[in-house]
């Protein structure tokens, strides 16, 4: 009998360390994965801090010789009556257009440029940035 329950005993032992070493592998291993996860996603914010710095540079020079909206000259060779096509070549296409009974053209600056033209496409206002 009590060869039995010595058996028992190891056996139950044994059960105990297999499953413990379930258990305990799988957190090694998470620790691992959640290393290399966190080593991505750094490399990951990286990669789009570049990318939004190259972004905003392009987005603030035009890529024209004239330098289109940023030259302050094209600004000032700007006259009321010019068709929207003539606004276009001289300063560059707009970062965003509203149309409403007025159309409005936005030039990336915080100090302004704003483009105003009628509701029949003609230039009435600016404002220079």
């Amino acid at each position: 009998m009590q060869k039995h329950h010595g058996h028992f005993t190891n056996l139950k032992f044994f059960s105990f360390l297999f499953l413990l070493t379930l258990l305990v592998t799988p957190v090694f291993a998470q620790d691992d994965e959640i290393k290399r996860l966190q080593q991505k996603i750094a490399e990951l914010e990286l990669k789009v801090k570049k990318l939004e710095i190259l972004l905003n540079e392009s987005i603030l020079i035009p890529k024209s010789d004239t330098l289109g909206w940023y030259n302050k000259k094209n600004w000032r060779k700007l006259a009321i009556g010019m068709t929207q096509t003539q606004v276009n070549e001289i300063l560059g296409e707009p970062i965003k257009i509203i149309q409403g009974k007025k159309i409005l053209w936005y030039y990336p600056n915080i100090y302004g440029g704003i483009v105003t033209f009628n509701d029949k496409g003609y230039l009435v206002n600016w404002n220079e940035p």
